[in-house]
């Protein structure tokens, strides 16, 4: 990481001592051939530098920046109950006007290549700066973030453990511009061709090819991107897993839920909860889809355009099922 030397001696201080009443921003810089990517790292207050913790990459929407997504998600303070490092890289308005991720890119949609290649570049820099336990990184995103956290699982699948998305797309949605407005409009290519090519992604990349768990939040009135790519989402996913599981399309994850469960926020708004199972009866993944609720992070803490405090608690439950489903997740091949 780049650190000044006033930074780096203050974290260091506050490593050792244990000492602060809350956790510690530090900001870095990731390079490659691609160009650099500035990001803030949160290391919560009961991290100690001789234990190995999970570590949780958020990406934020248009127009966002590290600040805004951990305020509006609570990720931070949900760090500091559970002790885990969150990074959130940050796009510049150079790369993106509006400070998208360019996910409907296909410079930006491939393993060591464009954006992809620069927040690969961030957890490696994490990594090599603190402890981190590598069978515990996450990623989530909402929007441009979501969608971009979907690419990232898809190319990067020997880093990321599982993926968290908000208002986001399937994978490759889009090939420009105009495609992706499409695709938040209408919806994009065929999810079960979409699935074959994320599986191809992952081959590629990752020789043990293990399934990977999703959970993903979709407001039902978000006005910028059809509750239809979720469910384009989850079938591209179900598809994935589908060729991950035994290398064949054979329906042994099924894009059938397992359960469906409605509920009410308290003073909120409904939602359904599905949940998907692989041929083992395992939990792998999850679609919350929350009445009324627009293009925001439900269950924030706060009063925001892009957040929504009358959802469900999307940041607790994403920390919960990725935490929890990815123990018992393994590779194929006679490692179960």
């Amino acid at each position: 990481m780049k650190l000044t030397r006033i930074t780096f001696l203050l974290v260091v201080l506050l490593l050792v001592s244990g000492s602060a009443s809350a956790g510690t921003w530090v900001s870095g810089s990731a390079k490659t051939g691609a160009g650099s990517l500035q990001y803030k790292l949160w290391i919560p207050s009961v991290y100690k530098k001789e234990k190995a913790v999970p570590l949780m990459l958020m990406l934020h929407g248009c127009t966002q920046n590290a600040e805004a997504l951990a305020s509006l998600s609570g990720m931070n303070e949900l760090s500091e109950k559970n002790n885990f490092l969150v990074v959130y890289p940050e796009q510049s308005t150079a790369a993106n006007p509006l400070k998208c991720w360019n996910w409907f890119d296909p410079k930006h949609q491939a393993r060591d290549a464009g954006e992809p290649s620069l927040i690969a570049a961030v957890i490696q820099d994490v990594r090599t700066s603190l402890k981190v336990d590598n069978q515990r990184i996450f990623v989530a995103g909402i929007s441009a973030g979501g969608a971009m956290a979907v690419v990232m699982t898809a190319t990067y699948p020997d880093i990321f453990a599982g993926v968290g998305v908000i208002a986001g797309t399937e994978f490759k949605a889009a090939t420009g511009v105009q495609g992706g407005l499409a695709a938040m409009k209408s919806g994009g290519p065929d999810p079960n061709q979409q699935g074959l090519l994320a599986f191809e992604s992952i081959s590629s990349a990752a020789p043990q090819k293990k399934r990977i768990p999703l959970i993903a939040f979709q407001g039902a009135k978000d006005p910028y991107v059809n509750p239809m790519n979720v469910d384009q989402l989850i079938t591209q996913w179900a598809q994935t897993n589908d060729y991950l599981d035994d290398q064949k399309d054979n329906d042994s994850v099924s894009v059938k839920p397992a359960t469906e469960s409605k509920g009410v926020v308290p003073n909120g708004y409904g939602y359904t909860k599905y949940t998907y199972n692989d041929s083992s009866g395992r939990l792998l993944m999850e679609k919350w889809i929350v009445d009324d609720l627009g293009h925001a992070w439900p269950g924030s803490k706060i009063a925001d355009q892009f957040a929504d405090a009358k959802g469900p608690d999307a940041t607790t439950e994403i920390w919960r099922f990725l935490n929890e489903v990815v123990s018992s997740v393994k590779p194929k091949g006679g490692n179960e």
